[in-house]
């Protein structure tokens, strides 16, 4: 599991209602606070999953 994976399961393990901030888990996982922000808010996805997503559709 790469390191942005790991911290995003960190966020959706942790309890409903439990305050967390994202320069915590960035230190906790040493990425970058705005790559996992856009992970973790659905807006981007892995370069790898989007590279599949591409190929699919060209099939």
């Amino acid at each position: 599991m790469d390191p942005i994976e790991a911290a995003i399961a960190a966020i959706k393990s942790r309890e409903p209602g439990e305050d967390f901030t994202y320069s915590e888990i960035t230190r906790r996982f040493s990425v970058v606070r705005s790559t996992l922000t856009r992970r973790h808010q659905r807006v981007t996805q892995a370069s790898i999953l989007a590279n599949q997503n591409r190929q699919n559709l060209n099939l």
